[in-house]
């Protein structure tokens, strides 16, 4: 809920050389110190400080910005530290008397409602991350510098324009003084019409979800690894390959596709399996490569790899994993019977294959398409001699459909989604 004061760790998980805590809320400078050894000034600032935690000094570092010049338009205060996990922790147990851990994606949520971002810009940050080609990036650039939104502003301001006159020939009759000519207003829909057009041109093609196929060589663990993820009992065997058809799991946006396996040698029905499984991975957008972390092949594909799943971790018995060669997509050690790291898994996915990689391009082309459709119907009734309501109705469906790009309208539940795919900190 917005009004109260939230902080979350900013920074890679893990050991680094920094650390950085965020808050955001109208008590975050004074939850700030009190964990420092003096008060934050007010105004805009960055001040060295010092850190006492159980009866430990560290020096610190912290940058003051209050709102609503700041990120999230409300006091944000950051605290630079050295990147211990432990320290990292007791920080923010010191915080909790006066501000809550953050969910994933407040902060920028925070903005978008105060005014601070849109959300196509909140969109473009998680694009940004999540790139996939030059196109992509491009896009989320484009965004992020104001360019696209003054775009969508200009062809917003000629349909309402357009709009605005029809709306005024409906209070007249068409014989009375103030009365307006049918074909002023289709002339105005029709250039409005093009703006919109040309906001679609150069999105990159992206969907906000996909096909992720599983690859890996039989026994891996896929179809194991589908049961953890979905909580369902598929066709799991002893024998290598036990699995002879599609499986798929939902994981958000994305379809996870569980096919047969390599098994070295094959005949008859395994041949028919491993063709199946080459069709599969002839219509998925990108694969996971499942890899038994004991030790076992890594499969070759020319598909966008979205990460490497190091499967039956509970059987590695405290040894350390056996390094892959060239392979650099991120890796997940997981099981699937102690469910260790699926739940980072199944976030992993849901950025990189949802809404994270590219779905802020998806919804912006989405919108501005069905504006730009909902203006050919309303162009199309005009020139047929349909009733001025009729014409006003598909115009204002068309201006709906471009105050989503900037979240005028969003419901609440695509807010949830979009912001949900943050990471904690962001």
């Amino acid at each position: 809920m917005i009004g109260d004061t939230i902080f979350a760790v900013a920074s890679p998980p893990g050991v680094g050389e920094r650390g950085l805590i965020r808050l955001s809320g109208p008590a975050a400078r004074r939850a700030a110190e009190h964990v420092l050894d003096g008060p934050i000034p007010p105004g805009r600032g960055a001040f060295e400080r010092t850190i006492t935690i159980a009866e430990h000094a560290v020096s610190s570092f912290v940058l003051s910005m209050p709102g609503p010049g700041s990120f999230t338009g409300e006091d944000v205060v950051e605290l630079h530290l050295p990147g211990s996990p432990l320290l990292l922790g007791k920080v923010q147990e010191s915080l909790l008397e006066f501000a809550r851990p953050a969910t994933p994606g407040e902060f920028s949520r925070r903005a978008f409602e105060n005014g601070r971002l849109t959300l196509a810009e909140a969109e473009a940050i998680a694009d940004l991350i999540h790139a996939a080609d030059r196109e992509q990036l491009r896009f989320a650039v484009d965004v992020l510098a104001g360019g696209l939104g003054d775009a969508v502003d200009a062809a917003r301001a000629a349909v309402q324009d357009g709009l605005a006159l029809l709306e005024v020939g409906l209070d007249f009759d068409e014989l009375e003084t103030g009365a307006v000519e049918r074909d002023e207003w289709l002339e105005l829909l029709d250039r409005s019409r093009d703006l919109v057009r040309r906001l679609a041109h150069g999105v990159p093609e992206v969907d906000a979800g996909g096909d992720v196929v599983l690859l890996g060589a039989a026994n891996a663990g896929k179809s194991s690894l589908c049961n953890a993820l979905a909580g369902a009992d598929l066709l799991v065997g002893e024998r290598p390959g036990t699995t002879r058809d599609v499986l798929t799991v939902e994981v958000g946006d994305a379809t996870l596709l569980d096919a047969p396996g390599d098994l070295g040698s094959a005949t008859g029905v395994d041949v028919e399996a491993l063709a199946l499984r080459d069709r599969i991975a002839g219509r998925a957008g990108a694969a996971l490569l499942v890899v038994d972390a004991r030790g076992g092949p890594v499969p070759r594909t020319e598909l966008p790899i979205l990460g490497v799943v190091r499967t039956k971790s509970d059987l590695l018995s405290g040894r350390a994993l056996v390094p892959l060669e060239g392979v650099t997509a991120p890796e997940f050690r997981v099981s699937s019977v102690t469910g260790e790291g699926l739940e980072a898994l199944r976030r992993h996915v849901q950025r990189a294959a949802g809404s994270g990689r590219g779905g802020g391009a998806a919804r912006f082309a989405s919108s501005v398409r069905r504006a730009a459709d909902a203006l050919d119907r309303a162009i199309e009734s005009g020139r047929h001699g349909e009733p001025e309501e009729v014409v006003a109705a598909e115009v204002g469906q068309a201006l709906a459909c471009l105050d989503e790009v900037h979240g005028r309208s969003s419901p609440e539940a695509l807010l949830d989604r979009v912001f949900g795919g943050f990471c904690l900190g962001k």
